[in-house]
């Protein structure tokens, strides 16, 4: 073997070696990145009625649950089934109006369906919501009426965070992340009416 096919395997074999140690790097900072990650994600903060919670696209505010006998803008429920209503502050933190708050509340009591958001002030279905305009709501679950509820409700917040290429189209938007806050609420008694 010469001298220069010597110094040739050499080269090959450090340049093999720097391309070994690097990827190892590589895939051990990966990892440590996602358990940091896994282990914050899990850290939802438990916050106060009325206290506002940054959820990335919302700022949001819980203030009292109870229970009613007709939805927020006065129609009735269906027999055999009762609601929870949740009075809110609801503020799109984004430049664009925007109706995709729906998830943003979700209760820890049951499994429900999709909430319906109305507007206190006028008692009307909130449909967009307007950036930089807070707005005082209403959240309305809908429960079986033989379903017992506690006496404190437990409701998660949930975040999202903004990206400027998405994975499937390489788009800008917002997208669902991990939950952000717990607010717990007494649940006041029944109402009559309105």
């Amino acid at each position: 073997m010469t001298s220069s096919q010597s110094q040739h395997t050499r080269k090959a074999f450090t340049a093999k070696l720097l391309a070994g140690i690097g990827g190892f790097a590589a895939a051990a900072l990966s990892i440590g990145l996602s358990l940091y990650e896994a282990r914050t994600a899990g850290e939802v903060v438990s916050v106060s009625p009325g206290a506002s919670v940054d959820s990335g696209q919302w700022s949001v505010t819980l203030y009292s649950a109870k229970m009613a006998s007709e939805m927020p803008d006065g129609s009735r429920i269906p027999e055999g089934r009762k609601a929870v209503i949740v009075e809110a502050a609801l503020e799109n933190l984004t430049a664009e109006s925007s109706n995709l708050y729906r998830k943003t509340v979700r209760p820890d009591f049951a499994e429900v369906p999709e909430p319906q958001f109305y507007l206190t002030r006028d008692r009307t279905v909130l449909w967009d919501l307007q950036p930089l305009m807070p707005e005082k709501i209403e959240i309305a679950w809908q429960v079986p009426a033989s379903q017992q509820l506690p006496e404190k409700l437990s409701f998660a917040i949930a975040g999202t965070i903004y990206k400027a290429k998405d994975n499937l189209y390489a788009a800008p938007g917002w997208f669902p992340s991990s939950d952000v806050a717990k607010v717990e609420l007494p649940l006041l008694k029944s109402e009559a009416g309105r």
